[in-house]
């Protein structure tokens, strides 16, 4: 039996042997040590299309005859398969490690065929798997940590050795590979340049970094769009760089997440988050650019052409992301690429042409989009097919990286993005700058029609009152007359002689809201003996017209009580409506006015401790000693309006008798109606609050209760404006 097995192990091996002595026609690739750290044999090489892909390495082997020149195969088809059979010879006295990169291809399944004929499956890669380096999850010093797999498909080829490669490789509809030819890496020697990569990136990282936290500050501090556009793409750019697969691999996957055991569909998580960010840095620049440049005021048309290529982006990436096609790479990628320069380009004349009507900023704008543009067109036309610029670099160091479609454009957007935020700073001085120059012309041009103003009054003023005066002098005027009126209006108000021997105490909260007003508070004169009256008044109005009705009101009481103070408040009231009327001639049909006054009148008794009160809509309050505040209603009446009182309007009198510390309280409805409260409430102060701080303050002075309600009314109106006149009489008998 075991003669039998020996017998079959041997035909097997004999059977691989002839079958890789079949490709003995297949010149290899030979190393040596001028041979560069990135090879790739693109001459020696033989392609075999699997057409139902069911084939295994085995059939492969026995079909050599099967493989043709690369050339016989006109174009690479999405969905298909590829069977690569290449040789490699070393011609070092060294072994070499040898990386197989996926080489844009979506899949590779490689197969090591040594000279003795055994084969060696190798890893499965691919470019949307992600190459997680596993050292980043483990300690280095621990024993061991040598032997953990790599995240990437190689081999060692010993020294003298030669080898053949069956590679089975399938395509993407979006990104197939441009060429059969698989690249090859000398893994040590690339290994001593890795840190570049690592160099670069963390640098690019860093700068992205530091520009979020000034983009995102910049647009909470300014609160600007442009800003807000700013920083948004900023963080989408440093999502993209993070999640960009660099040669050695992707940086996301590597530290901070394992995710190649995280598959999306049949690929790794990381890609579709690397092209999500990708078409989403583009639109979120084209969006910024055009908010930067104002395209939306001064270019209308290339704003509309900004919201057609986000559709198209946007489009095409759903395209790309669901739709399964079999387009070319340059039918899939090349219109793309021409609208991306067609729209870059056109920024770029629009800001020249920005920078000439006086946008100085827009220059930096120019200097940004020229790394951008050129960076950008280089990845798109790369995936198009285009050769790179950057391939003709030495293949070493630097140049390894920058032969690298994703570098370029990591390094494009850096550029840009550090050049923008010059620009962002300099727009938000520039705007402040000419929000400057606006404030000084506005101020220069309300200056110029303030003189033409003035220039025009004085010439109207000399005009009508024959008088070459400065408009300076007749304000001065006008100013003096008022004031000159507010000191006649205080001085109608009761002397100190009236309120003499009548009054316990006595105090007043007397407010015009302009210099003068329409409020007045009146006491009858001294010469009579007997009972004494206070009256308090409201004219309608404040300022000059509510000044000249006072008087008119303070004359009707004068005139009332000219010879005694027999009158009753009832009587008086009456009297008073006559007076005022008849004084505005509003008892007559063709009266121009139809003003009044809104007036209380005491006529106090200090031998019987009592005092009688009528009102017309002006109550009178009585804080007893207790603390208890009575309110005595007044009638809802108007005086000297031209619509006379009927009977049924005639208000009641009212005995009131009063203790020692008592006291009475008049106010007018500007102190009620006032509005403001705490937190800006914005509501009447009212009666309620009134009553409230009368009786806080019951056993209180009148000087203090006065004291009280003036400052508890200032603090309810804060910063509002006064809304009428205020005046409040406090005293006691």
């Amino acid at each position: 039996m075991k003669t039998i097995i020996y017998l079959w192990l041997s035909l097997l091996t004999l059977g691989y042997q002839s079958a890789a002595l079949a490709f003995d026609d297949l010149p290899a690739y030979e190393l040596g040590h001028e041979t560069p750290v990135i090879f790739s044999d693109k001459l020696n090489l033989r392609v075999l299309e699997d057409a139902n892909g069911l084939q295994d390495v085995h059939q492969i082997m026995g079909s050599p005859a099967a493989f043709r020149p690369p050339a016989d195969i006109q174009q690479i088809k999405s969905g298909r398969r590829y069977w690569v059979a290449q040789k490699i010879r070393s011609r070092l006295s060294e072994a070499l490690v040898v990386r197989i990169d996926p080489s844009g291809w979506e899949t590779i399944r490689s197969h090591l065929i040594r000279a003795d004929g055994r084969i060696e499956s190798l890893k499965i890669s691919g470019v949307f798997y992600a190459s997680h380096n596993r050292l980043a999850d483990n300690n280095p010093f621990a024993p061991g940590s040598r032997q953990i797999d790599s995240q990437f498909t190689r081999f060692t080829l010993h020294a003298g050795e030669e080898v053949l490669i069956l590679t089975q490789v399938e395509a993407n509809s979006n990104l197939p590979a441009k060429s059969f030819s698989l690249t090859f890496y000398d893994e040590l020697k690339f290994s001593e340049t890795r840190r570049f990569g690592l160099y670069l990136e963390g640098g690019l990282l860093g700068i992205l970094f530091a520009l979020v936290v000034f983009g995102s500050f910049s647009a909470v501090n300014n609160k600007d769009g442009t800003s807000l556009a700013y920083s948004v793409w900023i963080m989408v750019a440093f999502c993209q760089i993070l999640s960009n697969s660099m040669p050695e691999g992707p940086r996301l996957s590597e530290f901070v997440a394992d995710v190649e055991g995280i598959n999306y569909g049949h690929q790794s998580i990381y890609w579709p988050l690397f092209v999500s960010f990708g078409y989403l840095q583009a639109i979120c620049y084209a969006i910024f650019a055009a908010a930067f440049l104002n395209v939306r005021e001064h270019f209308p048309l290339l704003h509309k052409a900004v919201y057609l290529y986000v559709a198209i982006y946007f489009g095409h990436y759903l395209f790309t992301s669901f739709v399964p096609h079999d387009l070319s790479v340059k039918i899939l990628w090349l219109p793309l690429g021409m609208i991306t320069l067609l729209l870059l380009v056109s920024f770029y004349t629009v800001a020249v042409i920005r920078y000439r009507q006086g946008l100085q900023v827009a220059k930096f704008f120019m200097y940004a989009i020229v790394p951008y543009l050129t960076f950008r067109s280089i990845f798109i036309l790369g995936l198009a097919g285009v050769p790179s610029p950057f391939s003709l670099l030495e293949p070493s160091g630097f140049g390894l990286l920058m032969q690298n479609s994703n570098t370029a454009q990591a390094i494009g957007l850096c550029c840009e993005a550090l050049i923008m935020a010059l620009a962002v700073v300099s727009r938000a001085r520039w705007l402040q700058e000419q929000l400057a120059v606006n404030l000084k012309a506005q101020q220069e041009l309300i200056e110029g029609q303030n003189r033409k103003l003035e220039a025009t009054v004085a010439e109207r003023t000399a005009e009508l009152a024959s008088q070459h005066k400065e408009l300076d002098e007749a304000h001065q005027m006008l100013v003096g007359s008022v004031n000159y009126a507010s000191r006649l209006q205080r001085g109608q108000l009761p002397r100190a002689l009236r309120l003499e021997g009548r009054f316990a105490s006595f105090d007043v909260i007397w407010e015009p809201r302009d210099t003068i007003g329409g409020d007045l508070w009146w006491v009858s004169s001294s010469k009579h003996e007997g009972p004494f009256v206070l009256a308090v008044a409201d004219c309608t109005g404040h300022g000059v017209p509510g000044a000249m009705l006072s008087l008119l009101v303070s004359n009707s009481l004068e005139r009332i009580y000219a010879t005694d103070t027999d009158y009753d408040p009832v009587a008086a009231l009456q009297l008073l409506d006559h007076y005022v009327r008849t004084g505005l001639n509003q008892d007559r049909p063709d009266s121009e006015s139809d003003d009044g006054c809104d007036a209380a009148i005491v006529r106090i008794d200090p031998e019987r401790q009592r005092l009688e009160y009528a009102g017309a809509k002006l109550e009178l309050w009585q804080l007893k000693s207790s603390g208890e505040v009575l309110r005595h209603p007044a009638a809802r009446i108007s005086l000297g309006y031209s619509q006379r009182l009927t009977e049924d309007d005639r208000p009641e009198i009212q005995v009131i008798a009063y203790g020692k510390d008592d006291t009475f309280v008049i106010i007018t409805d500007g102190f009620t109606d006032q509005i403001g409260g705490p937190n800006d409430r914005r509501v009447s102060y009212g009666y309620r609050r009134l009553q409230s701080v009368l009786t806080s303050k019951a056993n209180a002075s009148v000087a203090e209760i006065a004291k009280t309600m003036k400052a508890d009314f200032d603090f309810w109106q804060g910063t509002n404006l006064r809304r009428d006149d205020v005046t409040a009489v406090v005293f006691r008998l």
